[in-house]
C-alpha cells in the first residue's frame, strides 16, 4: 500500500463508519476461527480435498510420466495400451520391458524403434487389419497366444492402435485360456472398448474355440481358479472367513462346555 494510500485507509477506519467496519471485520474473523474450532477433522479434510480436485479439473498438472492411452495391467508383468508416444517413454521405461507385441503392420516411428533398439526389448509384429473388416485368423492368434502366453518374455506390453478392439480380442482369448467365465470377459473388453464396442469382436470373443489354443498358451501363464474373476476372489475369501468363525465358534463351545 502505498503512503498516500495508506494515510487515506487511517483516516477512514477511525471515522464513525470505518469503526463499524472494523467491528464487522473483527465479527466476521471470530465466527471464521469458531467455525475452524468446531468443524470435524473429517469435514476439513473433505473440504480440503474437493478444493484440490476442483483445482485440479480446471487446472490439470502436466505429467511427466504418463502411460499410453488405455493402460491397464493385465496380469502381473504383462500390460495392455494404444499405440505408444513419444510422451509415453518415461513411464514405460519403469516396467523395464522385455517384449512388446504390435498388433498394427504400420511403419514404426523413428523415435519408437530407437526407444525399443535402446532397451533392447524384443519386439514382435503382427500386420492385422481392424476387426471390423475381417476377424482374427486362427493362426494368427495362435501365434500371439505363443508369444503373450509366455511368462518367459515378460515384462511385456501388447498394443494396436487404441488399445480397444485387436488388443481386446487378444485380452479376451488370454482371459478365455484363463477360465475366466464369458460375462466377465465381455465386461472387460466392453470398459475399453467404449462408446464403439464391436459386436463382431464379442461373437468373435464368445465363440472362439479353446480347442484352438492346445498346446499354445504356457501353463506357467495360468492365474489360480480362486483368481480368475473378482467374483472368484470374493467367495474365497468368504469362504475362508466362514471357514474361520465356524472353527472359532466351536472352539468357544468346547472351552466352555
Amino acid at each position: 500500500m502505498l503512503p498516500w494510500q495508506r494515510q487515506s485507509h487511517d483516516q477512514d477506519r477511525a471515522s464513525p463508519q470505518g469503526v463499524r467496519v472494523m467491528a464487522h471485520e473483527e465479527q466476521h474473523r471470530s465466527l471464521h476461527l469458531t467455525s475452524l474450532r468446531t468443524e470435524s477433522p473429517e469435514i476439513v479434510l473433505r473440504e480440503a480435498y474437493v478444493s484440490a480436485k476442483d483445482i485440479a479439473v480446471e487446472r490439470p498438472l502436466p505429467l511427466s510420466n504418463a502411460p499410453p492411452v488405455n493402460f491397464a495391467v493385465v496380469l502381473p508383468g504383462l500390460y495392455r495400451s494404444g499405440y505408444p508416444q513419444a510422451s509415453d517413454y518415461p513411464f514405460m521405461l519403469t516396467l523395464k520391458l522385455k517384449t512388446i507385441v504390435t498388433l498394427v503392420g504400420k511403419e514404426l516411428p523413428d523415435d519408437y524403434r530407437k526407444f525399443i533398439d535402446g532397451g533392447r526389448i524384443k519386439h514382435e509384429i503382427f500386420d492385422m487389419v481392424g476387426t471390423k473388416k475381417a476377424e482374427i485368423p486362427v493362426k494368427t492368434m495362435q501365434s500371439i497366444m505363443a508369444i503373450v502366453g509366455n511368462r518367459k518374455n515378460y515384462p511385456l506390453l501388447i498394443h494396436c492402435n487404441q488399445g480397444k478392439h485387436r488388443t481386446g480380442c487378444v485380452v479376451g482369448v488370454l482371459r478365455k485360456a484363463n477360465d475366466w467365465d464369458t460375462t466377465s470377459i465381455i465386461r472387460e473388453y466392453t470398459k475399453f472398448a467404449e462408446p464403439k464396442v464391436r459386436d463382431t469382436d464379442v461373437k468373435y470373443i464368445t465363440d472362439f474355440r479353446m480347442s484352438n489354443l492346445l498346446n499354445v498358451v504356457s501353463k506357467s501363464s495360468r492365474v489360480p481358479y480362486p483368481l480368475h474373476t473378482f467374483y472368484g476372489m470374493v467367495m474365497l475369501a468368504s469362504f475362508t472367513l466362514s471357514v474361520w468363525v465356524y472353527s472359532s465358534t466351536k472352539l468357544l463351545m468346547l472351552t466352555t462346555v
